[in-house]
């Protein structure tokens, strides 16, 4: 991989430092290379965080046949992560022949204080090497769906005001070490243990440890889960960890549409929350639940959000390998270093292959304690000016 240090084009830099580097993606399924030298790109950028959020873009061949290949990657502030420094990652569409090895791209690069409507014309004119990187095509959601699609990028109004920006972020989502096909396992222990760290439930099993006895819950022997036993194998781990956790979801392949989902060994309830919306999903991250959301090939983390107008980005976690103890020091790095941006637009993202409809969005609600619904009761009694009569 080939790193670029770019010097920011805007009118107060931000960034103490900023790299980013380019690599061309090759993609496994079931362990194996399926299709190398793809038309897809990984674009990676590391900085040290300023204040406030800012946007980097990025034209390919500017000069001959400029192609936008990089729209709007957000460079997030200290604030909202609770780090200093960060690292991110986004995909894009490299405008090559499928099996065409591309060694390098002429780029423009551009950093600014606000989201851009339209490729830039003016910036930091770089060559950059690729590196190679891999991605999986189905990485465990059982569709029987494992075509390649092309990277086409999600349709995105990015010419809306700028105005009412609202942002999210879950500091310390884990990202657990995956084994083939356990998306679906993976993304639900990321989001338990991270409940775990928020509420003190007491968990204290490994993140290996929980992904292995979830994945049984849902009966996935490295064959991958629908969102039914996605839910199921949450509600059996919640109930015997005693977990004070709602599980609640909006959409549906296995899981019903109208209607709950009640768990068939008797282990609970999952509530259905209807059609899935943006609306739901910021909502929901932005009360303190984490969520799972699924494609017809991908489980995914939700780790944060960035909103205005009708532009909405989120920000994931997942492992493109899924060696299980085979990962390689280099490989694990790549995970724990792992943080996905993409767009959602009409119910439809861009979390592994191509631009996918959004099926399932799973999360989890702590429920408080009977103390501290008293205390809430208490507030409400409050508000509304109870009193004690004395008597007479």
């Amino acid at each position: 991989m080939w790193a670029v240090s770019l010097a920011l084009v805007c009118p107060t830099p931000l960034w103490a430092s900023l790299t980013f580097s380019l690599d061309q993606v090759d993609f496994t399924q079931d362990g194996s290379l399926v299709v190398a030298d793809s038309e897809w790109g990984q674009f990676n950028v590391a900085y040290d965080q300023g204040s406030s959020l800012e946007w980097i873009n990025l034209v390919a061949n500017p000069g001959s046949d400029p192609q936008w290949i990089v729209q709007n990657h957000p460079l997030v502030p200290s604030s909202l992560t609770g780090t200093s420094s960060f690292s991110s990652t986004s995909y894009f569409d490299l405008g090559i022949t499928r099996g065409t090895d591309l060694s390098s791209l002429d780029v423009l690069a551009l950093v600014t204080s606000t989201p851009l409507s339209g490729a830039p014309t003016s910036g930091s004119l770089q060559t950059v090497d690729l590196g190679e990187a891999f991605a999986i095509i189905n990485s465990g959601v059982p569709s029987g769906f494992t075509a390649l699609n092309p990277p086409t990028p999600i349709p995105v109004s990015f010419g809306a005001p700028f105005l009412g920006v609202e942002t999210g972020w879950h500091t310390g989502m884990p990202n657990v070490v995956q084994e083939q096909n356990f998306c679906g396992p993976g993304a639900a222990t990321n989001s338990l243990h991270w409940l775990n760290a928020q509420h003190n439930y007491g968990l204290t099993q490994t993140l290996e440890e929980t992904q292995t006895e979830l994945a049984g819950n849902m009966g996935n022997a490295n064959t991958g889960n629908w969102d039914d036993t996605e839910v199921q194998g949450k509600l059996q781990y919640a109930l015997e960890h005693n977990l004070p956790l709602e599980i609640h979801y909006t959409g549906g392949v296995k899981l019903p549409t109208n209607g709950n989902y009640t768990e068939p060994n008797g282990n609970g309830t999952a509530r259905n929350d209807g059609p899935i919306t943006w609306e739901w999903l910021q909502r929901e991250f932005a009360r303190g639940q984490d969520i799972e959301l699924m494609t017809n090939t991908h489980w995914v983390v939700m780790e944060g959000f960035i909103s205005w107008d009708d532009v909405h980005l989120f920000g994931y976690r997942d492992d493109p390998f899924q060696n299980g103890s085979a990962t390689t020091p280099a490989q694990l790095q790549t995970i724990n270093n792992r943080h996905v941006w993409t767009y959602f637009s009409n119910g439809r993202v861009h979390i592994g292959n191509g631009d996918e409809v959004l099926q399932a969005a799973v999360a989890e609600s702590p429920i408080p304690e009977p103390s501290s619904l008293l205390l809430l009761g208490l507030g409400w009694l409050s508000c509304f000016g109870f009193r004690r009569t004395p008597r007479v």
